[in-house]
């Protein structure tokens, strides 16, 4: 199977699907796939897929606009030129140019990831999209119900591939990692840690969790919430924790391209999303062993199971996240029970290898339906 992946992501930003592309695609290429990735020059993206991309080809292109005839003819010529059979694409702005291309080349299939709703009720869109993809992949039924209400993607084209992920990259013993950890931030060495990972947005919901952090912090001081990210919202929130007096519960990391650490050496994970078409976040502190506490919210619930390997509560509710939060922090024997179910349910369904081979099935059927 020849794939080729696009992505017009800017080049400043670093996200989920292009952390999907890190993973599955120098997968893919181990079972004899051609793979070849196209994005922007001189990307986040590109510096951190350097390190995944044996195997692989990278083309570096130029995107701009959403209908810009050199960016056509050049991705058509590639699709010629490398024998095409699949197209993944992410944003719209993909979908356009990588459609027309497919079209205009009488060549690939065109397969439309989406991890967001992205739809939108307009004309362009509702004429156009469905014109230009073949089939679209979500990792979610929550967001497969969202993608279907748009009303001009047919139900019958949208598959559900949930999103797996690789063991942590090192053998690591929690108390040591934990001991590591506080060294590297300056956590007081009796402090819990609960860490929440995504940008700084509104979607994220960090707002609920400074409101929550309050009553937290007065019922259980020994605790420390680790903040891994970036986003606008980072000044904003940091003066949020001044204004409540929490600076020393507070720390924030920075974007970092390794965080094995500081998910191995927490205790914890919160997840106060408001809105989460899968929840990757969650799924990772799964992995890590971490019991969490998340919004019962989007596909969350298909993976996270409430009172076993998580407590999902109600989005947007700062009281019902301190109430689980304390929940947890009082109770170590609760803690480990989450920690270890979730590792659990993570190593039966949700590694990388289980996601490689729905997906490698999944477009192997794709490609056949026309033989």
């Amino acid at each position: 199977m020849n794939l080729l992946i696009l992505d017009s992501i800017d080049t400043k930003t670093f996200g989920g699907y292009q952390n999907w592309i890190c993973l599955i695609s120098p997968e893919l290429a181990k079972r004899g796939h051609k793979v070849i990735v196209v994005s922007r020059p001189n990307s986040e993206f590109f510096k951190r897929f350097d390190e995944h991309s044996i195997g692989m080809k990278i083309i570096e292109l130029p995107i701009s606009g959403d209908f810009n005839p050199f960016t056509i003819s050049k991705l058509a010529r590639i699709f010629k030129k490398e024998n095409i059979d699949v197209v993944i694409c992410d944003f719209n702005k993909d979908v356009r140019l990588g459609g027309l291309a497919a079209r205009f080349s009488n060549q690939p299939k065109v397969v439309w990831h989406l991890g967001l709703n992205i739809t939108k009720n307009n004309f362009v869109h509702r004429f156009l999209t469905p014109r230009l993809i073949d089939a679209a992949v979500v990792p979610s039924a929550d967001l497969k119900r969202q993608v279907v209400a748009s009303g001009y993607i047919d139900t019958k084209i949208v598959t559900v591939i949930p999103h797996g992920i690789p063991p942590l990259d090192f053998n690591y013993d929690k108390t040591e990692a934990g001991r590591d950890l506080r060294i590297k931030y300056d956590i007081p060495i009796d402090n819990l840690i609960a860490v929440t990972s995504g940008r700084f947005v509104e979607q994220k919901g960090h707002k609920y969790l400074l409101e929550a952090a309050r009553e937290i912090v007065s019922k259980f001081p020994a605790v420390t919430f680790l903040f891994l990210g970036d986003g606008p919202l980072e000044n904003k929130l940091k003066a949020k924790i001044a204004e409540y007096k929490l600076e020393k519960h507070f720390v924030f990391s920075g974007m970092l391209s390794d965080f094995d650490l500081e998910l191995a050496g927490s205790d914890l994970m919160l997840h106060p999303s408001v809105e989460e078409p899968f929840g990757f976040s969650v799924l990772e502190g799964m992995r890590a062993g971490l019991p969490v506490v998340a919004s019962k919210i989007g596909g969350i619930p298909e993976f996270a199971i409430n009172n076993k390997t998580a407590l999902l509560i109600e989005p947007c509710n700062s009281k019902l996240l301190s109430t689980a939060v304390l929940e947890l922090l009082n109770s170590s024997e609760k803690m480990k029970s989450f920690g270890q179910a979730g590792k659990q349910r993570w190593s039966d369904d949700l590694k990388l290898d289980v996601m490689v081979l729905a997906w490698e099935k999944y477009l192997d059927n794709l490609i056949g339906l026309d033989n």
